[in-house]
């Protein structure tokens, strides 16, 4: 193979004058052999060439090769309309001036993208002295060339970079230890019910705040007021700079056609809830925007309890994360009140979360309307002769508790001070009432940073926490 025609994306990317004579035509760094590709759309591909070179590409399952002109920035950018999926590989050609690059063993499929901070970074090997439940079982059988996924290398900058590091690797015992573990449980469950090829495209950073992953035009317009530094060396923690993951991290692979995101993220912010939705959707619009406009939804996981120095921080932002799910478009929330952990906000427990964002996209993007994928969700208290008459959307067959009593819930009367109260699942709706209260005017569940959910669905999905007051500085 010429070396003349390589498949990554070096300094000349940043500087389109200064031609390397070994870098005539560069591919982005996402575009290698093994990958997978969106089944059933205009599937971009792009990179940078010489000024006015001719770019042609040909794939397997077509005749027509697709071509066109490097413009005068040097970059180029064509789309490759895609089939159906199929397990069987095809390859794709890029030539440019009598040389070419092959990528070979690619799959068409479903993609999506995986990202977030350590609880998706997470992989199936765990943490030290932090385990995934099941995690090694689950690798030793894990063998499946038709779950893939490309993890981008970490990495940090105050500009937005084309090029980034990582590989298509195939599920095996040799390579899943180092997946993504709720996007490899997610993937599994779609792989197996969708029986087509599902890649993945990890993209994650422990410790990172939402700010980190939006794009410095959409964050400096939307939050003027919050300072982004000219220099991150001295930053003690970059993860929560503003837009530095973002330029690293998803710029490199912005455009590669995916069916959605899933999202596992909030630790970093639960101190800062208030702005969470405004920075979802902020997040979200400029996402579409880089990706070409084409709408595509965002799953995420509500952060699991666990003990925050602040005993009810982390239910604010749980509270904020489903505000998301139940009001801006194209988003979906799997609800993890029975998998967190007191002492390690890093949940065992990945396969519940991978897979309770499978059923959202079973249910919204594949065909299945009526899989129950959602939990009972609260809508408003009633309250009369001393009890709060709790009533829910989305309850399906009604609720359930396993047998076990109602526990977490609490009731706050003028005096905006909460006791412990007891609950019964009466006629399909919760009644709540205390002693201590005669007069409830406020009602909470689970509002505390780690406690166990003991309420859920009768599909076996638990109910989030909630409450009826906007009391913030009542914790």
């Amino acid at each position: 193979m010429n070396t003349k025609l390589i498949s990554t994306l070096s300094a000349f990317a940043l500087c389109a004058g200064a031609l390397h004579v070994n870098a005539q035509v560069q591919i982005a760094p996402i575009f290698k052999d093994n990958m997978v590709l969106q089944q059933q759309t205009d599937a971009p591909i792009w990179g940078r060439a010489l000024p006015g070179l001719t770019i042609s590409v040909t794939v397997s399952w077509q005749e027509n090769a697709i071509e066109t002109k490097v413009s005068k920035d040097s970059t180029w950018r064509l789309v490759i309309p895609t089939p159906g999926a199929s397990y069987d590989p095809q390859q794709i050609t890029v030539s440019a001036d009598g040389r070419s690059r092959t990528f070979s063993n690619v799959l068409i499929g479903e993609v999506w993208l995986c990202s977030g901070q350590s609880n998706m970074e997470m992989p199936m090997k765990g943490y030290s002295s932090q385990p995934i439940l099941g995690g090694q079982d689950a690798i030793v059988h894990s063998k499946n060339d038709f779950l893939r996924c490309f993890t981008v290398g970490k990495a940090m900058t105050l500009q937005e970079q084309e090029s980034c590091t990582g590989r298509w690797e195939s599920a095996s015992p040799n390579t899943t230890a180092e997946f993504t573990a709720t996007g490899y449980y997610f993937a599994r469950l779609l792989q197996e019910v969708l029986d087509v090829p599902v890649g993945i495209i990890h993209s994650s950073a422990g410790g990172s705040a939402i700010e980190a992953w939006i794009p410095h035009e959409a964050f400096t317009r939307e939050f003027p007021k919050i300072a982004i530094p000219n220099d991150i060396s001295r930053e003690k923690k970059k993860v929560l700079v503003p837009t530095v993951l973002y330029n690293a991290m998803i710029h490199p692979i912005a455009g590669y056609a995916i069916r959605g995101a899933i999202w596992y993220q909030g630790e970093a912010n639960v101190g800062r809830y208030q702005e969470y939705p405004r920075m979802f959707a902020a997040m979200h619009d400029a996402w579409t925007k880089r990706w070409g406009g084409k709408r595509f939804p965002i799953y995420l996981c509500q952060i699991a309890p666990f003990r925050f120095s602040d005993q009810a921080g982390n239910a604010f932002l749980r509270e904020a994360q489903m505000k998301i799910a139940q009001t801006q478009p194209d988003t979906g929330i799997a609800i993890l009140m029975d998998t967190g952990e007191q002492n390690c906000i890093h949940p065992a427990n990945k396969q519940v979360a991978g897979e309770r964002l499978a059923y959202i996209a079973l249910a919204r993007n594949y065909g299945f309307p009526n899989l129950p994928y959602r939990a009972p969700e609260f809508r408003r208290a009633e309250y009369a002769d001393g009890k709060a008459t709790l009533i829910f959307d989305h309850t399906g067959s009604g609720f359930t508790s396993f047998g076990q009593p109602l526990t977490g819930f609490e009731l706050a009367g003028a005096d905006r001070v909460f006791h412990p109260a007891t609950a019964a699942i009466v006629n399909g709706k919760i009644v709540v009432e205390s002693s201590q209260v005669p007069d409830p005017v406020a009602v909470r569940y689970a509002f505390r940073g780690y406690i166990r959910g003991s309420l859920y669905g009768s599909n076996g999905l638990p109910v989030s926490s909630f409450r009826s007051d906007n009391w913030d500085d009542v914790r």
